[in-house]
Parts: structure tokens; C-alpha cells; sequence
């Protein structure tokens, strides 16, 4: 479908206010289109796009029932504020997070979970989220307070890995890794001073790994949960890594332990 857009329905949510509902870019546009996961209320491409490329997109919105618009770059820009759309925005709902209950469902021998502790920084949200689906985590757990939610953001930043791995928002991390552990599953921290080394630790088992806050690290709290803290060999001067990259390097090994070790 090709025309003017209509207004949305008081009763339909968006993203964020009519600024902030918008994601855009190739890949967080295709992914999102591909995955079909998260609703897409409307979707934009511009006039400048290829044949080819234009039809693509129309046959994965088409199996969506998403309408398409056609645009051009400056009416792109105008909606959605950004210059680097590459010829396609998408007006979204709000993000469907997925439930714990739907995770406990799912029949996995040694899963491996990732908890982010107040991540305020939508980059380094996304980032994150983008190295935990590439690594193959099973899914990341936010709790509600003092940490950001997946907007636009987040989604361009991630690459579109929001649609594609399972994120969890809980009200109680704690009561979370409590149940965690009852069943099975070892709780994870880093910190500098940790007697085990990082690459000394059995990914191989179910674990759940936590990554804190960007000033504050991982709460008093959550530490006191973790069945083990192990830290991230450092040979130069500065003090700490960035968030992302620390998540990244623990999700690495636990990787590598799982493919060949």
C-alpha cells in the first residue's frame, strides 16, 4: 500500500513521542522488517532507493501488512529527525520485551544468560545486545530502574540484534539470580581484584553473567549474589574497561569455551 499516511489510533502506543517512534538505517530497518518480531505501524522509503531494493522491502512489509510509503529524503528527515536514514525510517510500537516465563519455558541444557546492572548509555546498551547475539547468549536480563530501554537508539546501535535476541525486563534482578541459583545456574560478577581468572572459570555450565554500571559497576546488592567473581586480565595502566567492551570480552570466552573446549 502506496499514500498518505494516517493517524494513528489513540489506543495504538508508539516507541516514544512522534520525534522518538522512528528507527532507521538499512540494518535496523531490515532486521526489524526480517524478524518480524517487533510491530512496525508504518514504514517510509525514500524515492532515491533502487527498484530492486524498494520492491525487497515492500515484499517484507507486504507479509506484515505494514504500509509502505514512498518519501523523499528531506520528508524522511523531517519526521524523523536524522540525516543518516539511508532511505527508510519505520514507525514503531513500543518494545515487546519478553517474558521470564517465556525464557523458563524453553529446554536449554547449559544456558548462558547475560544481566546488565543500570546500563544508562543507549550506545552502550546496544552494543551489548549486538555482541550478546553474535556470542550466543540466551538471553539479557534489565532490570527497571536507572536503566535505559531499547528506543531507536539502541536498535541502530545494536544493528538490529534487538529483534533477534530474547531481552527480558524484570522488576527483581535479585529474586531473579536467586531462582537462578536454586536451579542450577551459577551467577557470575567481575571485579579487578577477583581471585579467578577469567579464562579459568567453566562456561560450560549454566551461568549467568553480570555486567554493572557504568560509574557505579555492579551493585552491592547483585554482588552478593554471584556464585563467582572472576576478573578480566589487564597488562595496561588504565584502571577499568568500558561496559561494553568487558561484556563483549566475557561473552567472547564464553563462547570459545562452548565451541572448543
Amino acid at each position: 500500500m502506496v499514500g498518505k499516511p494516517s493517524k494513528l489510533k489513540k489506543n495504538k502506543p508508539l516507541l516514544g513521542n512522534h520525534q522518538k517512534c522512528w528507527i532507521w538505517g538499512r540494518n535496523a530497518v531490515r532486521e526489524t522488517l526480517t524478524a518480524g518480531f517487533w510491530p512496525v505501524y508504518e514504514l517510509h522509503l525514500s524515492d532515491r532507493l533502487t527498484t530492486e531494493e524498494r520492491e525487497q522491502l515492500e515484499g517484507l512489509a507486504s507479509q506484515l501488512t505494514v504500509p509502505v510509503f514512498i518519501s523523499t529524503d528531506k520528508e524522511l528527515t523531517q519526521k524523523s529527525r536524522a540525516t543518516d536514514h539511508q532511505g527508510m525510517i519505520a514507525k514503531m510500537a513500543p518494545f515487546p520485551y519478553t517474558s521470564v516465563e517465556k525464557i523458563n519455558q524453553q529446554e536449554i541444557t547449559s544456558p548462558l544468560y547475560l544481566i546488565l546492572d543500570r546500563i544508562q548509555d543507549p550506545y552502550n546498551f546496544g552494543a551489548i545486545i549486538r555482541s550478546a547475539e553474535v556470542m550466543g547468549a540466551n538471553g539479557v536480563f534489565v532490570g527497571t530502574h536507572e536503566q535505559s530501554e531499547v528506543t531507536s537508539l539502541v536498535c541502530r546501535t545494536s544493528a538490529g540484534a534487538v529483534n533477534h535476541v530474547p531481552l527480558v525486563q524484570s522488576a527483581d534482578l535479585i529474586s531473579l539470580c536467586r531462582d537462578w541459583k536454586h536451579n542450577g545456574v551459577r551467577i557470575v560478577g567481575t571485579a579487578m581484584q577477583a581471585a579467578e581468572m577469567l579464562t579459568d572459570y567453566d562456561f560450560q555450565q549454566p551461568t549467568a553473567v553480570i555486567v554493572g554500571n557504568e560509574g557505579t559497576g555492579i551493585s552491592p546488592e547483585l554482588l552478593e549474589e554471584c556464585t563467582n567473581l572472576v576478573r578480566i586480565p589487564q597488562q595496561g595502566q588504565t584502571e577499568s574497561l568500558n561496559v561494553a567492551v568487558s561484556a563483549s570480552i566475557l561473552l567472547y570466552e564464553a563462547s570459545r569455551q562452548r565451541q572448543f573446549c
